[in-house]
Order: structure tokens, then C-alpha cells, then sequence
């Protein structure tokens, strides 16, 4: 007997430790918000778990702030459906041709470009192709100037039409050779519309000041629900951490609720009292874990990432995450739950655990992040006339005892869309 009875008590354990290590996972992966959400459906659930009325109160207010910041920024700032569509029944009549108009509205991207051709307009709609062009052409005359461009160099032509300080060659450039323009062609483009270098650059600068991205400007901006869980200040030079008024939330037992039904002799309520009340301290210790976890790990990282918390010019130092796995003896798959959607408040705003992380460059054992920020300044630094070839960008990298080859300088330069030397020069 004694035997059969060992396996039956590790299943038991196994019964138990499951539901409390599947909780603590979701509660970690849970942003602040979806936790209050969550525990509200809790309490819906398990009539003695109760909330602390502070967390409903700082959810409510939290939900109040967001919805009065997307008001404001509605009245402030209109739809690109909106501002089109208060246009055209501004300057057309209710006609076919405006309800094409209308059609091509519904086809724009976020950029304010036109996602289908004629032809799959035409396909599409079963109106003339003639008719959807002309519905096309009015699109492109409303505001803001670009609207309803097929590529970019339509975009351009069309801001380029509307403005009277616009290079005298500008459009006929734009519209034939937008990418010598691009890549610095000058002689070129010089001798091919018998103009000087020098007009030939204004026109370079001229498209600068244009958009190409003309419907990106009715895009809101406003990230709701950045609750931060943690906080760091400097005090004469010494980093304060802090849990912040959002952090994690413990629950509480109603304790007389639950004595109240334990004077019955009825077995089935038993059991269920029995039960919800396993749920409730399997809840909470997953709460406390999860409090601890990000403490302890929002606390590691504003150690390792000193310096730029004392200055923000600073660079970040290499921190990955198996750095912190091993340092806290925790997976690494909770350090990433535990960095992703949690926000700490600093001094330069509340930004997202997961931004301090900086991956080691794999010729060095500077962070990427320091090897970028190097690289930017003597981007910054050289002769526009005579600019750095990714090799002695490279050779001057070392003179600073950073170690990167010239592919890998090319590397960096891609990720961060910075052209080419030839394509850097003026």
C-alpha cells in the first residue's frame, strides 16, 4: 500500500505547483492595466477576493487622464478621413464622381498614398477608368498637399506644383531623375538640363523641406495606459528605486464572509469555499512574485545602466538578458516577461525596462548602443565635402580603441538609414 501511495502524493504536487507556475507566468506578461483588469474579473469570480479600493480609485483616474488626453488630442487634431471628407462635401456636390472621390479616400494608407491602381480601381468599382482619374485628380488637389500620390515621386510633384519658391527646374528633375537626385548625381544632372551644380543642389535641398508622408501628420501620436510600476531618481549622485503608486497590487481575503460559510454542513458548498480559497492564495503569491520579480530586475538593470541615469548623453553599457538570468538566477524567458510592457518613471520620462537592455558588439565588448553613438558623432563631425568612407570610419573607430571592421561600420550605417559616403557628399 505504502508503494501505491508515493506516486499519488507527486501528483498531488504536481497539481499544485502547476496552477501556481502557469498564474505567475501570466500575471508577469500581464502590463499593468490588463493585471487591474484581470483581477477585476477575479473578484467576479471568487466572492473573497477583494481589491484594495486604492487600485480602483488609481485605475479609474489612470482611465479618466487617457480619455481626456485622447479628447484633447481628437478636437485638436481631426481624422485624415475627416479633414478629406469635410473638404470634398465642402466642394462638391453629391455626384457619382464624388462618390469616387470618396471611394479613393477608403483607399488610402497611413502616409496619405493611394493603394490600388486605376486598373484595380476600375476592376474594383466598374466605373470608366477616365472617371476614376478625374475622382483621382481631385483627391490630389485637396489638402495637405501630396494627398492621394501613387509613389513618392507623385507625392513630390505634387507638393512641388503648389509651391512658388520651388527651384525653376525642380519638377522637370523630380519627375525624369528623382534618383540621380537622390544619389548626388551633379555633374550629371548638371549637363543634362544645361544648369549649374549649384541649381542642381537648391533642388536637392529644396525636396528636404517636402513631406513624403503627407497623411502621417493625422496619425495620433498618444500612447494610452503607460502606468510606470517603478521609479528612479538622483539624489547627490545616488540612484533612489522606488515602487511607484501602480505597483503591483495585493489582494485581500474576506475573512468573514468565508467563516460564515464554513459553519455549513452542506459538501458541496465546502468544496467550493475549499476551492475558491486555494485560488485566492495561489493568486496572491503569484502577485507577490510577480512584485518581486519586477523590482528585482528593474533594480538590476538601473545599477548596470548608472551612468546614463546620472547622464543622459551617457552610453548605454552591453546588458543582455542572460546577464540578468545569471546575475538573478532566473530565466531568461521571466526577464524578458518581466522587462516588456513595464514602465519605469526617470528623470528623462517613463520609458519601457526593455529599452535599457544593449546587445555587445561582437567585435568588441562595448554595447552597441556606446559603439552607434560614437559613430553618429563623427558622422556628425566630418567634412560634408569630403566625407568618411566606411573604412576610415572604421580607422578612427580604433583610434578610440573600438574595434569594428569596415562591413560591420556599414552595417550600423544601413540600420540607421545613412547613405553612403558618394552619397553623403555636397
Amino acid at each position: 500500500m505504502e508503494f501505491k501511495h508515493q506516486p499519488q502524493q507527486v501528483q498531488k504536487q504536481k497539481q499544485s505547483y502547476i496552477p501556481n507556475l502557469l498564474q505567475g507566468v501570466h500575471l508577469l506578461q500581464l502590463n499593468r492595466v490588463d493585471l487591474s483588469t484581470y483581477l477585476t474579473n477575479q473578484i467576479l469570480e471568487n466572492p473573497f477576493i477583494d481589491i484594495p479600493e486604492q487600485e480602483s480609485r488609481l485605475i479609474q483616474s489612470a482611465l479618466k487622464e487617457t480619455a481626456s488626453a485622447i479628447e484633447q488630442t481628437t478636437a485638436s487634431q481631426p481624422s485624415l478621413f475627416d479633414f478629406l471628407k469635410e473638404q470634398i462635401e465642402l466642394f462638391y456636390r453629391k455626384t457619382y464622381l464624388r462618390e469616387l472621390l470618396f471611394w479613393w479616400v477608403n483607399q488610402l494608407d497611413h502616409k496619405g498614398y493611394v493603394t490600388k491602381t486605376i486598373d484595380e480601381a476600375a476592376e474594383e468599382t466598374g466605373a470608366d477608368t477616365v472617371e476614376l482619374l478625374d475622382a483621382l485628380t481631385l483627391l490630389q488637389q485637396l489638402d495637405p498637399p501630396g494627398i492621394g500620390a501613387r509613389d513618392l515621386r507623385e507625392c513630390l510633384l505634387l507638393q512641388t506644383e503648389r509651391l512658388d519658391f520651388a527651384p525653376a527646374i525642380a519638377y522637370i528633375i523630380i519627375e525624369e531623375n528623382l534618383k540621380s537626385l537622390i544619389a548626388k548625381k551633379w555633374p550629371f544632372l548638371a549637363e543634362s538640363y544645361d544648369v549649374t551644380e549649384a541649381e542642381v543642389k537648391e533642388v536637392y535641398h529644396f525636396i528636404h523641406k517636402l513631406t513624403p508622408s503627407p497623411g502621417e501628420a493625422y496619425q495620433s501620436s498618444f500612447t494610452p495606459f503607460v502606468l510606470p510600476e517603478l521609479s528612479v531618481s538622483v539624489d547627490e549622485d545616488e540612484l533612489i528605486i522606488r515602487e511607484t503608486k501602480y505597483r503591483t497590487p495585493l489582494v485581500t481575503f474576506n475573512h468573514d464572509y468565508f467563516k460564515e460559510l464554513s459553519s455549513s454542513d452542506d459538501p458541496k458548498l465546502m468544496s467550493y469555499i475549499k476551492e475558491k480559497r486555494t485560488e485566492y492564495d495561489i493568486l496572491q503569491r503569484s502577485l507577490e512574485k510577480r512584485k518581486e520579480t519586477i523590482l528585482r530586475v528593474g533594480t538590476a538593470i538601473i545599477m548596470h545602466q548608472q551612468a546614463y541615469f546620472k547622464d543622459p548623453d551617457a552610453s548605454l553599457a552591453p546588458l543582455q538578458l542572460n546577464d540578468l538570468a545569471e546575475e538573478l538566477n532566473l530565466d531568461q524567458s521571466t526577464i524578458s516577461r518581466a522587462v516588456r510592457e513595464t514602465y519605469i518613471e526617470t528623470p528623462y520620462g517613463s520609458k519601457e525596462l526593455k529599452t535599457f537592455l544593449s546587445r555587445r558588439s561582437s567585435q568588441s565588448d562595448m554595447s552597441k548602443d556606446y559603439i552607434l553613438k560614437v559613430l553618429l558623432q563623427l558622422l556628425q563631425s566630418e567634412d560634408k565635402a569630403n566625407p568618411l568612407s566606411d573604412q576610415a570610419l572604421s580607422d578612427a573607430l580604433k583610434a578610440q580603441d573600438i574595434t569594428l571592421s569596415r562591413r560591420g561600420v556599414a552595417k550600423y550605417r544601413k540600420q540607421q538609414n545613412i547613405p553612403s559616403s558618394k552619397q553623403r557628399q555636397e
